[in-house]
């Protein structure tokens, strides 16, 4: 797995799941390959996939970078961000 900060990548031999659990309730996963830091999110928003598709997109401070919402995790994100 890999870990990104604003400033570094970081190469985990971790599954996913366990870092998700030690995280807590400051992440959010956004996807089944992907957590997201609750306060870096901006918005949730349509746009883009991966596939050139249209879908849902959390940009992602301080880059703005949009992030793919899986259509499984859409209600669970959107229940983290109206709290």
């Amino acid at each position: 797995m890999t870990l990104r900060t604003a400033s570094h990548s970081y190469v985990l031999d971790e599954a996913l799941a366990e870092l998700e659990q030690r995280l807590g309730a400051g992440f959010i996963r956004i996807h089944r390959n992907a957590l997201v830091a609750r306060h870096a999110v901006r918005a949730l928003e349509r746009g883009t996939g991966e596939d050139g598709e249209e879908a849902w997109v959390v940009r992602v401070a301080p880059a703005n970078e949009g992030l793919a919402v899986s259509r499984r995790q859409l209600a669970a994100v959107r229940e983290a961000l109206a709290r």
